[in-house]
């Protein structure tokens, strides 16, 4: 995976972690029929990964 692509894919992901906090903080009626330790889990993974999507040098595969 190069560079570009990504941090292309860490970019969609940011943007679809805006678009789901923007419905969540207007739908504050709706959860998960989970506890709250696996969704901060699971917000913590998207997190991550995001992260590294974003700083990680990828080089191109020869």
């Amino acid at each position: 995976m190069t560079k570009k692509h990504s941090r292309m894919i860490a970019a969609l992901m940011l943007v679809i972690a805006v678009v789901f906090i923007s419905i969540a903080l207007s739908n504050p009626q709706a959860g998960f029929p989970w506890s709250n330790i696996i969704t901060h889990t699971l917000y913590g993974i998207y997190l991550i990964i995001m992260i590294v999507l974003f700083a990680a040098p990828f080089k191109k595969a020869k």
